[in-house]
């Protein structure tokens, strides 16, 4: 069977909304909301935490099958990549014995995915015998609607352009939210990246379930939508 290594990664900075990772969000500090997922989830056979925030350490150590991993300073800073993250927990997965075949990068600001969407994201990778997967959602705004404005009047030839045409005529666009990363581990290790060429598929989720915590508007969505589930199940 296949075995899905997941990946948490909670730094402790944050600048546009301060400690964000174990802000309180539904009862529960935001990271939790990701482990609560895997552990309802089918196909994780084992959790990495990685942060450099002692609180998200212990939270994560409460947890069954997800082991913390303290990370290094050099890791932790606003200029850290998310590539090196994974890649130093990879490596200590490996160190570790942990056996695994596919990485899922799922990171905690997107505490809306539900297990379902892991396991079906999971599916399609099996499915496609794909090489990764990665989760977007439809653009709220078509990006045909939008233009840059190097000058003040820079928009007139885009309003021109506009004539006549209706949002709804417009075709779907999809961005990706952040939810969701797999990737081939023999993939990735040869590559370093966790985004493909080939063999990479798109899994779609709703957007209300890809709102992505970024600064406290964000957060106060996500906690409307929350306390909005919570209100329709009573």
């Amino acid at each position: 069977m296949l075995k899905v290594l997941a990946i948490v990664p909670a730094r402790a900075g944050s600048k546009r909304l301060p400690q964000k990772n174990i802000k309180e969000l539904g009862g529960l500090p935001l990271v939790a909301h990701t482990f609560e997922a895997i552990k309802e989830a089918k196909y994780i056979s084992h959790t990495l935490a990685t942060s450099d925030c002692p609180k998200v350490l212990e939270i994560a150590s409460s947890y069954e099958q997800v082991t913390p991993l303290a990370r290094p300073a050099e890791l932790a800073s606003d200029t850290a990549s998310s590539l090196d993250v994974i890649k130093h927990a990879v490596e200590f997965a490996k160190e570790c014995e942990i056996e695994f075949d596919v990485i899922c990068l799922l990171q905690p600001t997107t505490p809306l995915r539900a297990a379902e969407d892991i396991d079906s994201a999971i599916e399609l990778y099996i499915e496609k015998n794909a090489k990764g997967v990665v989760s977007m959602t439809e653009c709220a705004h078509s990006p045909l609607w939008s233009t840059r404005l190097k000058e003040e009047h820079d928009f007139k030839q885009f309003i021109s352009g506009l004539t006549n045409t209706r949002a709804q005529d417009l075709d779907p666009y999809y961005q990706l939210n952040g939810a969701i990363y797999l990737v081939d581990k023999i993939e990735f290790e040869r590559s370093g990246k966790l985004f493909l060429e080939q063999d990479y598929y798109p899994y779609i989720m709703s957007n209300e379930s890809s709102i992505d915590i970024d600064t406290e508007i964000d957060f106060l969505i996500a906690a409307t939508v929350l306390k909005h589930r919570a209100d329709k199940v009573c």
